[in-house]
């Protein structure tokens, strides 16, 4: 209920409502959705929501939300996001001031990374952390060509 996750999303806002620290909490999509719209993520800076249970529909909750200018870094590794879930976010325009995005283990294959190096969104990006997913070497390559201007591209 959403009495839950206002109890939750109160308790995980940490460093004065600069961090939502959210790990394993498994809100899957339905807290997502929750989330968004929410006032929670005012001001906040990093989101870490590894391990929570969700999916390409959540995903595109985040990725249409009203932009977080604040927002420096996203941690969604271990979700089952797949190619359409990455692919939305690697489109997103909600999330301009980015410096980290963790997508590692988020079922993602070749489409879903290789809209991260065609994406133009991301202009103060520096990490990209897309371990662990099933990307093919050609891939890899012409990532390590497009993101070459990142300070640190994880792909093994």
């Amino acid at each position: 209920s959403s009495t839950y996750y206002d109890l939750l999303f109160k308790k995980s806002l940490k460093l004065n409502g600069k961090i939502l620290n959210l790990p394993g909490k498994k809100i899957g999509d339905k807290g997502v959705k929750h989330l968004v719209s929410s006032s929670y993520l005012v001001g906040v800076e990093k989101i870490d929501l590894r391990y929570n249970e969700i999916t390409v529909v959540g995903a595109k909750f985040l990725a249409v939300i009203s932009p977080l200018f604040q927002l420096k870094s996203l941690i969604l590794r271990h979700n089952i996001l797949g190619d359409a879930g990455t692919m939305a976010l690697a489109r997103s325009s909600s999330f301009p001031s980015l410096e980290e995005m963790q997508l590692g283990w988020t079922e993602t294959r070749d489409a879903g990374a290789l809209a991260f190096g065609s994406s133009g969104g991301f202009k103060k990006l520096k990490k990209l952390d897309l371990r662990g997913n099933f990307i093919s070497n050609k891939t890899k390559e012409e990532l390590r060509k497009s993101l070459g201007h990142l300070k640190n591209l994880k792909l093994f």
